[in-house]
This record gives C-alpha cells, sequence and structure tokens, in this order.
C-alpha cells in the first residue's frame, strides 16, 4: 500500500475487489443513468452463448437466446415482482415506441391526449409526442409532488394517458407515481397510466403499483448490454394493447410475447443481461442503493467544496422535492447528483473532463413551463471508490473554474 494511505475497511476492500474483477480500467463513468459501463460478467455471458459454432446454426441461436431469456425475465421477476406481467425487451426508447402504437391502435380515431410533466426523457415522451393527433399536456412543476393537483389536472384536462417518470433525468426527483396514478384514477376509472422507470431500476424496485405500462432499461443502473430493458404489463393492458405488436416472439409461451423483441436480432443480449440481474442479486438491492446513496453524498459534498473555494454560484436539486438547494447536506441523494449552475456554462468543461475520461451528463434546457436547466449530473456507481469519486469531483470543480 502507498505511503501515506489508511488501510480499507473489509467494506470498501469488498466493494474495491468489485470495482477491480467487474469495472477495471481507469475511466470514471458518471453518467450510468445514460449508459452505465457494462459489467465483465456480463461481456463474458455474451461471449459464452456464442460458443460452439453457433454463429452459424440459426436454431442453435434460438434455443439458447429462449433459454436466456426465460432465465432474464425469471431473475427480474424475482427480483421485483410482477411476473405475470413482464417482459424482456430492448431499451426503454423502443419499447416506448411499440407501446405508443399499441395505444394508439387501442383508441382508435381518437385525439390522443397525454399529460406529463415537463421533465421526461425524450426517449419515452416521444414516441407518443409524436403520434398524429397527439397532444401532449405539461402539469406544473409544484403538482409533481402533489396527488391532489395531479388529480385536479386530469378533471380539467380529460387526458386519455398519464405519463411520468418515476425518477426524473433532468433533477432526479423522485415522483411518487402510485399516488399520482390512484388519485388520477379516482377521476377516471379509464385512464391509461404509463411509468418510465429508466433512471429507477437498479437503484430502487419500479413503482408497479397501479400502473398500466412500466418501462425500464437494463444498460443504466444494471450495467447490462446496450439495447437491453423490460417492461409490465396490467391485465388490461396485456388484453387490450397486444395489437400494436408484430412479429413471431422467440418465446410464444411468455405472458408478454407479442411484446419481446421478434426475428434476427443479437440473441447473446438476454444472456448478459441474465448475467447483469444475477450480479444485483448477489450485491444484494438494498446495498447497492445504500453504497450509491453514500458516494453520491461523499462527491456531491467534495464538489461542493470545490466550487465554492472558486466562487462558482451553484445548487443541488434535493430529490424528494425537486426543490434547488444550497448545501448538499441538505439532500438526501439515491444515487444522483443534480447540480445546477448560475451564470455559469457548464458545457465547456463537461467536454474537457470527456475528454480526460471522466464521463457526466450535461443537461441544458427549457422545460414547458419556462424554467432553464444548465446542470451537471453524476450517476455514482456503487462500485467506485471513495478516493477515485473525490478527485473526481476536485477535477469537475477545477475544470468549471477555467472555464469561466
Amino acid at each position: 500500500m502507498p505511503r501515506g494511505r489508511s488501510p480499507l475497511s473489509d467494506e470498501e476492500q469488498g466493494w474495491e475487489a468489485l470495482r477491480r474483477r467487474e469495472f477495471p480500467g481507469a475511466r470514471l463513468n458518471l453518467n450510468a443513468g445514460t449508459l452505465g459501463t457494462t459489467a465483465r460478467s456480463v461481456l463474458a455471458a455474451q461471449r459464452r452463448f456464442w460458443r460452439g459454432g453457433v454463429r452459424a446454426w440459426p436454431l442453435g441461436q434460438y434455443q439458447r437466446g429462449r433459454e436466456a431469456l426465460r432465465r432474464a425475465r425469471a431473475l427480474a421477476g424475482a427480483l421485483w415482482g410482477g411476473a405475470e406481467g413482464l417482459a424482456v425487451s430492448g431499451g426503454t426508447s423502443e419499447v416506448m415506441t411499440r407501446i405508443s402504437l399499441a395505444l394508439r391502435a387501442r383508441l382508435g380515431g381518437e385525439a390522443l391526449r397525454a399529460l406529463t410533466s415537463g421533465h421526461e426523457h425524450a426517449g419515452g415522451l416521444r414516441g407518443l409526442a409524436g403520434l398524429r393527433g397527439c397532444e401532449v399536456l405539461y402539469l406544473p412543476d409544484a403538482a409533481l409532488g402533489d396527488p391532489a393537483a395531479v388529480a385536479a389536472a386530469v378533471a380539467s384536462q380529460r387526458p386519455q394517458v398519464l405519463f411520468l417518470s418515476q425518477i426524473t433525468y433532468t433533477k432526479g426527483q423522485v415522483i411518487p407515481v402510485a399516488r399520482h396514478i390512484a388519485a388520477a384514477r379516482a377521476v377516471d376509472p379509464e385512464l391509461w397510466a404509463i411509468v418510465d422507470a429508466a433512471q429507477a431500476v437498479g437503484l430502487t424496485p419500479p413503482a408497479l403499483e397501479g400502473a398500466d405500462v412500466v418501462v425500464a432499461s437494463g444498460h443504466k443502473w444494471l450495467f447490462g448490454p446496450p439495447g437491453s430493458g423490460f417492461l409490465w404489463l396490467s391485465a388490461r393492458a396485456r388484453a387490450e394493447l397486444a395489437s400494436g405488436a408484430a412479429g413471431e416472439p422467440l418465446d410464444p409461451e411468455a405472458p408478454c410475447a407479442a411484446f419481446e423483441r421478434a426475428g434476427g436480432h443479437d440473441l447473446s443480449v438476454h444472456a448478459g443481461l441474465a448475467a447483469a440481474l444475477s450480479l444485483h442479486m448477489e450485491l444484494g438491492p438494498a446495498a447497492v442503493q445504500a453504497r450509491s446513496g453514500a458516494l453520491a453524498a461523499l462527491f456531491a459534498a467534495a464538489l461542493h467544496a470545490g466550487l465554492k473555494r472558486r466562487g462558482i454560484a451553484h445548487g443541488f436539486f434535493d430529490p424528494w422535492s425537486g426543490e434547488l438547494v444550497d448545501e448538499p447536506g441538505d439532500v438526501r441523494p439515491l444515487g444522483g447528483v443534480h447540480v445546477h449552475f448560475l451564470g455559469v456554462d457548464p458545457y465547456p468543461a463537461y467536454a474537457a473532463l470527456d475528454a480526460r475520461g471522466i464521463h457526466l451528463k450535461c443537461i441544458k434546457r427549457v422545460d414547458p413551463s419556462g424554467g432553464a436547466l444548465a446542470l451537471l449530473r453524476a450517476c455514482l456507481p456503487c462500485y467506485e471508490s471513495p478516493r477515485r469519486v473525490t478527485r473526481a469531483a476536485e477535477a469537475i470543480a477545477a475544470a468549471l473554474g477555467g472555464a469561466r
């Protein structure tokens, strides 16, 4: 051990061993909310899938793919429940396109009105927004924590669809979607409720209660193969939305077979996703959440100190209220840190850091309510070390100071 460095605790040694085994390398990927680093065991499972000349054996590919698909589906059901309506799918953007088309087919010639927030990712919302005749209606930000305000909006605007993220990608706000759905259904029992859990799954369980559709990604916080994900459908959705799917299913006996990938595709993705779910179960969902939360708090404190020393005006979004706060100690993060800058463009620093192997998410936009965002988002994966995280925070603060 280098001179002057304290010995690692048993717990830290365990996390460091995980990082070296599954996520080696000097790059620091704090953009797991977009595309997490694929775990080595996931890549190994995909390589094993192709052994024995199966690339030249189509029926062998389908057989192995079906087995891997069933394994991934069983693991996801064991982790989060909802097995009776679970499909192993592509990523959230891909699946939402299919769901949007299915809803259009179900609603026929009716003009489609979707009620949502101003903080939805385009990959989730654009499938709906891109439909001909679809009108997108926006909740005010203050309503995102208030089920009564959501119910009032449903009563006044009469949407057919309520579409909300479980955790927003902009501010990292945790939305009480189950409460919102219950309040909205008290006004309109026929309302279709869709939950985008892309930023949640891998940190916290998907919010299945009351939802007709829940979509999630496997390539973010689960460190699975790019383009992998999950879909949960309610009994009503399974009965009424099947007409929106096409193709001959890989596993016809599956509960939502029509919404799983069909035709020729990279079937090794199913093996990789099963490996990612196995790793998540091995680590323990509660331990993963606690570790990412602790690293996020450490990172936020170090970044705040570095920014204050340089006189850079900033604030942190509280994931539980969506409000901007001055002190990160007032925030209890789940795993993401969302830093908003006042009078500073974070993009040059973001680009410079990316070239140095420190990878973040830069979000610059004006939301539908007129609020301007200029923020950096850091997603702290459970395998990272406190030392690397604090060094990254100082590097980010220095880059922002130099970019002014």
